[in-house]
């Protein structure tokens, strides 16, 4: 299989994505316990300005548009990892359009962004991803990536 084509993100689907996170990436917090739903929308923008405090302009981000051919796939968010070490790069976010699921994309989109990190001199790759999203984790596992910490969270 071949690797997908990685292109700059344009500002429109920049503007679509950050309302798409808005909502289901408070949704997950949310749903995990990390927020409350009173103050996510509060908390989303807050966590971006501090992530992305220029926009598609911020310096060490990189968001990008996947394709295979002509036909967009998904997108990737990359940066430097939060609180990390020199070298490590993170993936804040990244997807596969919901019609073209379950074709291998998401691993080519994996492996493109992995080659693509690697080509900015990133040593190491991180990801968070919702407990409750096992193909997500099933995806990673199978690609080599491994826990280094895990958070556990009980009703009463």
């Amino acid at each position: 299989m071949e690797n997908l084509r990685l292109e700059p993100m344009d500002q429109e689907y920049y503007d679509y994505l950050m309302a798409l996170l808005e909502v289901e990436y408070s949704a997950e917090q949310v749903a995990s316990g990390s927020w409350n739903e009173k103050d996510a929308a509060e908390a989303y923008r807050e966590q971006t300005s501090r992530f992305l405090p220029e926009g598609l302009q911020s310096p060490g981000s990189h968001l990008m548009l996947a394709y295979d051919g002509p036909l967009r796939v998904g997108h990737v968010w990359l940066g430097p990892t939060p609180q990390g070490p020199d070298g490590d790069m993170w993936i804040f976010h990244i997807l596969v359009d919901e019609s073209l699921r379950g074709r291998g994309y998401g691993r080519r989109l994996l492996v493109s962004t992995e080659d693509y990190a690697r080509s900015l001199g990133a040593l190491r790759l991180g990801l968070n991803v919702f407990g409750t999203n096992a193909v997500a984790r099933a995806l990673y596992d199978s690609s080599g990536y491994e826990v280094t910490a895990q958070r556990m969270l009980k009703d009463l």
